[in-house]
């Protein structure tokens, strides 16, 4: 497949089909759910059928384009999905993985906001299309495509009060006015758009007229809009979230999610709310070793939301997935920002919010100079006069933030996938995997059996998945249940036996070869004595929410 282009929605189906059509064993399509504007939110589920169904193996979550306009997550997740099916078979990796795991996969969460930021005459909304918190649009400069060219680019205006000038290093750009400057020609910038209510005179910055975001509708520490802006009149209140929500609920099985954003080449983990040290010291542990291995696949920095990703250093934000995922369920979540304008054009180690609001103007310079080598004139466009319907004279041009700031262009999306790919696989290997170390029978004579089982969690992770998973309940301890047939009947033992967690070797990261031991935490051991006619067969099911389910056959002997 060719993963340099952004996939409609149209195209996203033909292509899902398609997986399907020639890997029916195994992919399976279905509806997540609806959006608001009756578009299916599509989900993938890629597991080998012939190996138990996927409820009946641990799990990954994969999202993306939660938010309107961050469509490069929808091709990440299609070369996931493509890497795995296609491997299967010919790569040790996807088979083991599509063998013994599950893959949910929903590339496009956000159908509508999607449609609209693909769209001929696009909007570049947030989330989702519908209004809000508003009926109506509120006075002020609404963000929009006024001349027809299917960009929403930035517009100039003079004035002597205005805080941009023309830059001393290149005309074609904008650079902050001094403090104590006065004198010169001086800019009002904008982004390109109409006015609501326009009195001749104010300018104002609106609430957005369709101001939900969806990452802020997760039930985690939802705050109502006067307190987060965008979070929904509830929480959980917008059917795409509302669908993700019911489905992840009801499948225990996912140890680990990832969800898929734009922009910043980083890797973000829980918690955006509180510091480190208020995370169980174990989880932490596992969220920077799981980190450690992602910066060493993808080249994405891996860091806490809460001390590294703040938008504001006194605020947080809340209503979140990853925070969600991990502090109510006690699944390993990651937040990956795919992309960044800035690190492509060789602008390193900077700080990621601060840069923002402060950095050296030779700066915007280099990335100008990379975006006219590698994309054009499309990525920054030359300033041109345009009669505005209200202000009268104005100018157009600047970023054209679609493909430049918040995707890269068409012909770096497919390396963007493809550098994502390699620890999206990593992390299924990751998982908690049940596996029958023993299982056999001995006879005892006078009709006797004896009936020795020991399990194991062969997986990196406890088959609580985290402290935070065990904290919380989020999935049933490891059990067994016998299944006797007619004329078996159990002597010693009991036909359903609790086996607690078993743990996975995330829980001594911390061991070294000078001071450590490795105990067999991770197995259990169950015996019975039974009593039946020999050629019976005796089910043996090893169960667990989190780690898979075994279902074996005994033949009495």
């Amino acid at each position: 497949m060719d993963f340099n282009q952004y996939f409609t929605n149209q195209q996203l189906e033909a292509t899902l089909q398609d997986f399907v059509s020639q890997y029916p064993n195994l992919a399976q399509l279905s509806e997540l759910g609806r959006s608001h504007e009756d578009r299916p939110i599509w989900l993938l589920t890629l597991t080998n059928q012939k190996t138990g169904p996927d409820t009946d193996k641990p799990a990954v979550w994969i999202d993306a384009n939660i938010h309107a306009t961050e469509i490069t997550g929808t091709t990440t997740s299609l070369c996931i999905a493509h890497a795995l099916l296609s491997g299967y078979g010919r790569e040790e990796r996807s088979t083991r993985l599509l063998d013994n795991s599950v893959y949910y996969i929903v590339p496009r969460l956000n159908p509508d906001g999607a449609a609209l930021g693909m769209a001929d005459n696009p909007r570049y909304i947030r989330s989702g299309v519908r209004p809000y918190p508003f009926a109506e649009m509120q006075e002020g400069l609404h963000a929009q495509d006024i001349d027809g060219d299917g960009r929403i680019l930035q517009m100039r205006i003079p004035d002597p009060n205005g805080e941009w000038k023309i830059s001393s290093l290149d005309a074609r750009l904008l650079e902050k006015r001094a403090p104590d400057e006065h004198g010169g020609q001086y800019y009002r910038l904008f982004n390109e758009g109409l006015l609501e209510d326009f009195d001749g005179y104010l300018i104002k910055v609106p609430r957005p007229y369709q101001g939900l975001d969806f990452n802020r509708n997760f039930p985690s520490q939802w705050r109502p809009e006067n307190e987060q802006a965008g979070a929904g009149p509830y929480p959980g209140s917008e059917p795409e979230i509302r669908a993700a929500i019911a489905f992840i609920t009801s499948h225990p099985n996912i140890n680990i999610a990832l969800t898929y954003h734009t922009f910043s080449r980083v890797i973000l983990r829980p918690y955006g709310t509180k510091p480190d040290d208020e995370m169980p010291t174990n989880d932490l542990w596992v969220f920077k070793k799981m980190g450690e291995i992602g910066t060493a696949l993808t080249g994405y920095r891996s860091v806490s939301t809460f001390h590294d990703f703040k938008y504001h250093p006194k605020e947080v934000i809340t209503g979140v997935f990853d925070d969600w995922m991990y502090d109510t369920l006690g699944v390993f979540a990651f937040t990956v920002e795919q992309w960044d304008l800035p690190t492509e054009a060789g602008i390193q180690e900077r700080k990621f919010m601060d840069w923002f609001r402060a950095h050296p103007h030779e700066e915007d310079l280099q990335i100008l100079k990379w975006v006219d080598e590698h994309i054009g004139k499309d990525g920054y466009v030359d300033w041109y006069p345009f009669e505005h319907p209200q202000l009268g004279k104005v100018e157009l041009g600047g970023w054209n933030f679609m493909y430049t700031w918040r995707n890269p262009p068409l012909s770096l999306v497919g390396a963007e996938a493809e550098r994502n790919l390699p620890f999206a696989l990593a992390l299924g290997d990751m998982l908690p995997r049940l596996s029958l170390h023993t299982l056999e029978t001995k006879s005892l004579g006078n009709g006797k059996t004896y009936l020795n089982l020991v399990v194991e969690n062969t997986g990196f992770l406890p088959t609580c998945t985290s402290e935070q998973g065990r904290t919380r309940k989020a999935g049933r301890t490891v059990r067994v249940e016998l299944e006797l047939p007619e004329g078996v009947r159990l002597l010693s033992g009991r036909r359903k036996v609790d086996l607690d967690h078993l743990a996975g070797r995330s829980g001594r990261l911390e061991a070294t070869m000078i001071w450590t031991s490795s105990p067999t935490d991770n197995r259990a051991r169950c015996e019975w004595v039974l009593t039946g006619p020999s050629g019976a067969q005796v089910g043996v099911h090893v169960l667990s929410d989190r780690a898979g389910s075994l279902h074996s056959l005994v033949t009495l002997p």
